[in-house]
This record gives C-alpha cells, structure tokens and sequence, in this order.
C-alpha cells in the first residue's frame, strides 16, 4: 500500500520574528543548486562535473498586503541581515502531521509593489538574498548551510568543518 506523508497543508513566512500568517500568499522556498565546472583530466575518457560550491540562494514570497513593517526591512544597509522563515504544517496518511521549518537570514533585495487598482487588492512581492538556510523536519535537521561561517552539515554532518580545518580554520 502506498502512504501518501509529507503534503503541504498550510504555510506562512515570518519576517524579522514577525509572522504574516493570513497575509502570506505564495512563498517560494530558497533552491539548492550546485555550482558545478566541467573537469576532464590526462587519461579520462570524458569529462564529469565536479561540485565548486552552491550557487547563490534566493527566497521569494508574497503577501496581499502593502505591509510597513516588512517594506522598511530592505533599508537595512547592506551586509545586515534579516532573520526570515518559512514554516509548513504537512499532513499526511492514517493522521500522520509533520512541521517543516526553513530558517533563513539574508537580505531583501527587491521589493514589488506591482500595478495598483482601485477596488482590487495590492499585493507587495519580495525578494531575499540569503547567506544561510537550514531545513528542519519534525525537529530532525535535513541541511544547515551557512555560507559566511562555512558551515555545509547535511543530516547532522558537516562537510565545511573539514574544509575549515584543511584551511587552519
């Protein structure tokens, strides 16, 4: 029998320990994607591509409100960051009920307030450059990725640490 586990039910994005919970419409989850070069070296038959790194990490969502407290977040000067996080109630076969949890900080990059009409509601999309992300499931760490502390820890193990330490870190 197939059990169908992990549906996402609910959502909604806290911005700056402030949660927009009723007003949060669509939220985009921060994409891994592996910054990878091509390698071929002497007596390979082909070329593989090799892991360089990630390439950078955006985050996006919208809200259906034209929100003050989240629109002064992008005049925090540069290199500050702003805590953000995503947080999903998952359902799933025979009541089984799952909390997924994305912490992030980084910076708003690009805020949208889109076309204004009379009558209709304004929606205000925004967009985040992140520097760290960690996904937890039901308390369980699944990734933790910290770029400016070299952090890169996958179920608990932490491949930047080694680095770090090849790099008398």
């Amino acid at each position: 029998m197939i059990n169908l586990d992990y549906i996402l039910q609910a959502c909604t994005v806290f911005c700056d320990g402030y949660g927009k919970a009723g007003t949060s419409e669509k939220i985009t989850p921060p994409k891994i994607k592996k910054k990878t070069e091509k390698f071929r070296g002497g007596g390979m038959i082909g070329e593989r591509m090799i892991g360089m790194g990630y390439d950078a990490f955006e985050f996006e969502f919208s809200l259906n409100s034209v929100d003050p407290q989240v629109i002064k977040l992008a005049g925090v000067k540069s290199g500050n960051t702003v805590p953000l996080t995503i947080r999903g109630y998952l359902i799933g076969d025979q009541s089984a009920t799952h909390t997924a949890v994305f912490t992030c900080s980084g910076e708003i990059i690009e805020e949208d307030f889109g076309a204004w009409e009379a009558g209709k509601k304004a929606n205000l999309k925004v967009k985040c450059a992140l520097i760290a992300l960690k996904l937890t499931i039901d308390d369980a760490e699944i990734y933790d990725i910290d770029i400016a502390n070299g952090i890169d820890s996958w179920g608990g193990t932490d491949a930047g640490a080694a680095m770090l330490q090849a790099l008398g870190y």
